[in-house]
């Protein structure tokens, strides 16, 4: 049983079909039978990203899904020559690095998804069901279903659904941590790095010689310094989404369209207000809270029920501006199903898959958490402080270094261990030769 018919959860139930009878997707929301959004995505009116590492598990998971989307007019293209990104200090190269994207509407990615899963044998979708608790065992050692209630019953009559194995695929909202205390059982320790930004996302349409030499352009925030940013996504030939980025305060409201060309105005990156200059609106303006980062560490959970798997957002939740949740969550899918090829039965399966679950989280963590720990006059951790460190040393130098901004590229995209960014940093070229990597203070961004 998979609760939440997201993209994480689409993508468990396609690893789980290959081993179970019967997979059952319970969703809250009424899903659409095309691309349109539900109340419970509120975040698909924003741009998302699919880092190259996450496409290629999609991908092998769903052959012809990147196709499929590029028929739709989400475009492909290297990701060093078809984004155009402002980093802190100055313009990245505008240069291939042999790295393949594709940008898309969110939607769009889930009704592709959503339609290659209901047409598997033993699958089934269960929508507008929405989950009330976990239903463990006698001696509460493992799960063995959930309780819940339609959603159209408005007297909530209860049903439970047995199951052998439960995956919580439900998100940033999940409601496992309640569902364990109401168990008699504890609620995992909180990890959180929050952040204060807040989007403004609206979508144009743009046509004729107006379209941009660029698919994705963003503009990168890093505090205390750099506190506004933006990102512009393709979603198909002629339409861009576009998101402005700043602490909630500093943001203009949604109706203010002057205020917010303003803001445009002010990012570093002009492409943000040429696209809502040139461009036709033909969404309102949609607002929402980021979230910043929360990982519950059910990897640590002492006593865990057996049975019982956690992925996604409802283990390890980013800040979604650094654009690594799906590709997490995509890794997390493909351990599910190495782990399934040798798990003897589901009993031990949830166990292994939690602890290493988390490593696939630490990195893209300490990425995350290092640059929002600027947002924060508490003092970071020493893990942290290192990562910040060469963060700031690497962004620095990017502008001047194409041969380095292929290497961060290669690691931004997690086609890389960011190990092979450190040899660069400790010989400098040219006319750095001589000066070595030092983690030292870093003083405000340069102008350029």
């Amino acid at each position: 049983m998979v609760i939440g018919a997201g993209f994480t959860g689409l993508l468990a139930a396609r690893v789980l079909a290959g081993r179970f009878d019967r997979v059952t997707v319970l969703e809250r929301d009424e899903l659409p039978s095309g691309a349109a959004h539900r109340s419970g995505l509120p975040q698909a009116r924003h741009p998302h990203g699919m880092l190259a590492r996450g496409a290629e598990i999609v991908e092998a998971l769903f052959p012809g899904v990147r196709a499929e989307l590029a028929a739709q007019g989400a475009p492909v293209f290297d990701f060093g020559a078809g984004f155009a990104t402002r980093l802190p200090h100055g313009w990245a190269p505008r240069c291939p690095v042999g790295i393949e994207v594709q940008s898309f509407g969110l939607v769009h990615l889930e009704a592709v998804l959503r339609a290659r899963v209901r047409a598997l044998p033993g699958v089934g979708l269960r929508d507008g069901f929405v989950v009330d608790g976990l239903h463990l065992s006698a001696d509460r050692r493992r799960a063995v279903g959930v309780t819940g209630h339609r959603r159209a019953d408005l007297g909530h009559t209860p049903v439970r659904i047995a199951a052998d194995l439960v995956v919580d695929a439900s998100g940033r909202r999940s409601r496992l941590p309640g569902w364990l205390t109401a168990t008699g059982l504890p609620s995992p320790r909180r990890s959180e790095v929050p952040s204060p930004l807040v989007y403004s996302s609206r979508l144009y349409e743009v046509t004729g010689d107006q379209v941009p030499d660029w698919s994705v352009s963003f503009e990168m925030t890093l505090p205390p310094s750099v506190r506004r940013g933006g990102a512009a996504v393709t979603v198909d030939g002629t339409h861009r989404l576009v998101s402005l980025v700043a602490p909630g305060h500093e943001l203009p409201p949604p109706r203010d369209d002057e205020a917010l060309r303003r803001f445009a105005a002010s990012l570093r990156s002009p492409h943000f207000a040429e696209v809502m200059e040139r461009g036709r609106p033909v969404s309102p303006v949609h607002r929402c809270v980021v979230g910043g980062n929360r990982w519950l560490r059910y990897d640590r959970l002492r006593p865990r029920p057996g049975r019982l798997l956690v992925l996604g957002d409802a283990f390890c939740a980013f800040n979604p501006v650094y654009g690594q949740g799906l590709t997490v969550a995509a890794l997390q899918a493909r351990l599910l199903a190495r782990l399934l090829t040798t798990a003897h039965g589901p009993g031990p399966l949830a166990h292994r898959f939690q602890r290493r679950a988390a490593r696939i989280v630490l990195v893209p963590w300490l990425t995350a958490t290092a640059a929002d720990a600027g947002w924060s006059a508490e003092p970071a951790g020493r893990p942290a402080r290192m990562a910040r460190a060469v963060l700031d040393v690497v962004l620095r130098r990017l502008p001047d270094e194409p041969g380095l901004y292929a290497r961060f590229a290669r690691v931004q995209n997690m086609v890389a261990s960011p190990g092979v960014l450190l040899r660069p940093l400790l010989v400098r070229p040219g006319r750095r030769s001589g000066r070595a990597f030092r983690a030292g203070p870093v003083g405000p961004p340069r102008e350029g």
